[in-house]
């Protein structure tokens, strides 16, 4: 079945009209037949809670910028995938390739392609668990109770300090309470899900919730050299928890997880071509001149002409166990936790159906946590909470390549009908003691105080293989067998935070923050063509990103918290800068982890929501941010080649945009609901993302330029109650005026960038049943 644009203007049409006809809505009786016209109109904003400072308050009363989204607002826009939060949060983005080459960053620090030596700038947390990779969180949010974006550095309480924020999720617990649901959905392209969420009580003191998904997309690239789609997706997950609660005094919840995917999700577009050659001619050119087809198109056709296999395999277990004691109004919480993550992938690396390069990594890592805090009771004076924290982890990266008989023609590096292969080791232990207290010197006038200690010991290593020696000699130094050896290092580091907040009103919160982070440092354990190859060993090592944030909030309560409009001013120094980038050695393209240079990032965010009547919800974020290097270096970008060899140079990237950090972001949404009887509800929720143009390389090259775009997303539909179940019936379209964008760009070399192609217009039906 075809869908053409009149079928969106109508559903828009529909959309506005339920959000400007609340008059007759409220001429609708109501299921609740005692509940009084005023009584209705006065509902204020629904009170959000957090537990930003490691105990439960509410949002408006953390001096801190947060933003939430509650797990209602995901499955009324239809968003399940991170990559698609930055459509909800304010100043979030979201780098998605596939699940290993994926980064999350926030006022635009921290987005990076992937290596196995880079942890995250944003700490990424599921039910209070640190995630070692950001492609752990690479599944389908599933039974969601919200997720928290904290901006800024964190350390002082969560577990790992992070330098630019944390995405804090949090799914739903297990209650005392029967509750079951089953949802189908399918739409476009065969798209189709089926979860399913099941809650029972196995005694007054036990109580167990079980989850699961199973979720599929053709994909939506087309495949000119076999006609097949690419970017399919085949992801399945569940979640089991069990909460004993033998007392109102202790509690322990446990959670085991598995999710997994088998798709071909991370098949790259050829983006854009740079002129590479001494002789000025770009890489398609070439390919073109040796028998490809089809690759100097348009990237927006989302088409493309591999005839390598595409494939990306996730696996991914966990378990977790938090307990929590109440002492004499002393909260004791521990939080053991484990997980294990691989990825195998299988990818076309020479984006033409030639027979060039194919390959990838292969990704396996551990990790266990071990968290214990102690949460003092509030009180008048002064209240605090003091903890420690321990991380192991351990990754192994198998790097492997097969190269084709038009390899070298294609390249003029990789050697023809070969294999290279190389490991990557990291091993990870970090130890950490933290507190926060808060002073509370007036009823107006609060003072916190944060302190955290972090001793991390790394140990990496490289080992490189060499191949057939009957082409040894004509190789690169960067493919000869190289072993670096086993390298350590011990980083310890001081992160703090100092607030001073004060309510002028019972509605206006200001505050000012000083805060630090300290990202640790590590090893580039990409082990094929490593640069340790000619430059040493000591060209692998990473130093730690350190951050300086200056904040001022407020936040702000009208019309009897109907409206809540909180701002903030930011100025964060970066040194250190830990990312990507780009060399030529001897005309091989390399990748090469560095700490790039230093950045400031500095703008101004803002966060309405409102409630107007009982019948509608707005909300509305936005930000500006000016995030630029103060200092570094950079290879020259591809527009100012010179002609004159391969190698392309440095120059300073002093003034430079950071690589993906829009300017300005903003999302705007409503959800309307009326009363069409006493037993129906319609519902609206319509949602509008925009983000101005970013680049993609830290040298700001015009061919890695993403410009501007916008995504709209719609669903409408009815809830029809049947005793005490309920039917929820809905129609959406997600990106509902086909908007074809990407995601990220990544520099695959010879003057090739290559983009993940985010989904383009998907409009489909769900069917939900709560019983």
């Amino acid at each position: 079945m075809k869908f053409h644009h009149p079928f969106i203007i109508s559903s828009l049409a529909l959309a506005i009209q339920a959000a400007y006809s609340p008059a007759y809505a409220e001429e609708q009786p109501v299921a609740n037949s005692n509940q009084t016209e005023e009584a209705r109109d006065s509902n204020p904003l629904s009170s959000i809670t957090v537990t930003a400072r490691r105990r439960t308050e509410k949002e408006q009363d953390v001096p801190a910028p947060i933003s939430v989204v509650k797990g209602d607002q995901l499955e009324a826009t239809k968003i399940y995938q991170v990559q698609d939060l930055q459509q909800l949060l304010p100043n979030f983005t979201s780098q998605f390739i596939h699940a290993r080459q994926s980064s999350v960053a926030v006022r635009g620090i921290g987005n990076n392609t992937a290596n196995e030596g880079l942890e995250g700038s944003v700490g990424i947390y599921l039910d209070n668990v640190y995630l070692g990779r950001p492609g752990q969180a690479v599944f389908d949010l599933l039974d969601i109770e919200q997720v928290d974006l904290l901006r800024g550095p964190q350390g002082t309480l969560f577990g790992k300090s992070t330098t630019a924020g944390v995405l804090n999720i949090s799914s739903r617990q297990p209650s005392f309470k029967e509750e079951r649901s089953v949802e189908v959905s399918g739409g476009e392209r065969g798209y189709r899900q089926v979860k399913a969420s099941i809650n029972q009580p196995l005694s007054d003191n036990v109580a167990v919730r079980l989850s699961a998904y199973d979720t599929h997309d053709d994909g939506w690239i087309k495949n000119t050299y076999n006609g097949k789609n690419l970017n399919e997706i085949n992801r399945q997950g569940a979640r089991g928890q069990v909460l004993i609660k033998p007392s109102e005094t202790f509690s322990l919840r446990l959670i085991g997880e598995h999710n997994e995917e088998d798709s071909s999700t991370g098949s790259l577009i050829p983006y854009s071509f740079a002129p590479w050659r001494p002789n000025g001619t770009t890489y398609a050119q070439n390919a073109t001149a040796l028998g490809a087809v089809n690759i100097a198109r348009s990237p927006y056709d989302y088409k493309v002409d591999f005839d390598g296999r595409q494939r990306a395999k996730v696996n991914q277990d966990a378990l977790s166990a938090e307990a929590n004691w109440d002492i004499n109004g002393y909260k004791l919480t521990s939080i053991t936790a484990w997980r294990d993550w691989k990825f195998s992938p299988e990818n076309d690396l020479d984006f033409t159906r030639l027979a060039g390069i194919t390959g990838g990594f292969k990704i396996d890592e551990s990790q266990y946590s071990q968290e214990v805090r102690l949460a003092s009771p509030l009180g008048e004076v002064y209240d605090y909470v003091v903890g420690g924290y321990y991380y192991h982890q351990d990754i192994t990266s198998d790097n492997a390549y097969e190269t084709g008989a038009r390899a070298s023609a294609l390249t003029f590096a990789y050697p023809p009908n070969a294999s290279l292969s190389g490991q990557g080791t990291s091993k990870t232990d970090s130890y950490a003691v933290f507190g926060q207290a808060t002073w509370h010197a007036t009823q107006k006038l609060d003072f916190t105080g944060g302190l955290r200690y972090t001793q991390e010991k790394k140990e990496g290593r490289v080992d490189q293989n060499t191949i057939s020696p009957s082409i040894y000699g004509g190789l690169s130094p960067l493919f000869r067998a190289y072993d670096s050896g086993t390298m350590s290092r011990t980083d310890e580091n001081l992160a703090g935070l100092l607030t001073a907040s004060y309510h002028f009103t019972n509605d206006l919160l200001g505050f000012v923050t000083y805060s630090t982070g300290e990202k640790s440092g590590g090893f580039n354990v990409n082990s094929v063509a490593s640069p340790g190859a000619i430059l040493g060993s000591q060209a692998l090592y990473i130093n730690p990103e350190k951050a300086r944030n200056l904040e001022f909030g407020l936040k702000t309560n009208w019309l009897n918290n109907r409206l809540n409009i909180n701002a903030n001013l930011f100025l964060t120094k970066i040194s250190d800068y830990q990312a990507i980038t780009t060399t030529d050695f001897n005309g091989t393209y390399v990748g090469l982890l560095t700490n790039v240079g230093d950045l400031t990032s500095k703008g101004v965010e803002l966060d309405i929501k409102a409630q107007p009547n009982n019948h509608l919800e707005l909300n509305f974020n936005a930000a500006y941010t000016d995030a630029t290097f103060d200092k570094g270096t950079a290879p020259t970008p591809f527009e100012e080649f010179d002609g004159v060899g391969y190698g392309r140079g440095y120059r300073s990237i002093a003034g430079n945009r950071v690589n993906g950090a829009p300017r300005w972001t903003a999302n705007t949404g409503l959800v309307h609901k009326w009363n069409i009887t006493s037993n129906v509800e319609h519902y609206t929720s319509a949602n509008y993302s925009w983000r101005s143009e970013t680049y993609a390389d830290i040298n700001n090259s015009i061919y890695s330029k993403i410009p501007s775009y916008g995504v709209f997303n719609l669903t409408t539909g009815f809830r029809i109650p049947q005793g005490k179940n309920q039917w929820d019936l809905s129609i959406w379209a997600k990106n509902a005026f086909d908007k074809h964008y990407f995601l990220g760009l990544v520099n695959s070399g010879n003057g090739v960038y290559a983009g993940s192609a985010a989904q383009p217009r998907t409009i489909g039906a769900s069917l939900r049943y709560d019983f």
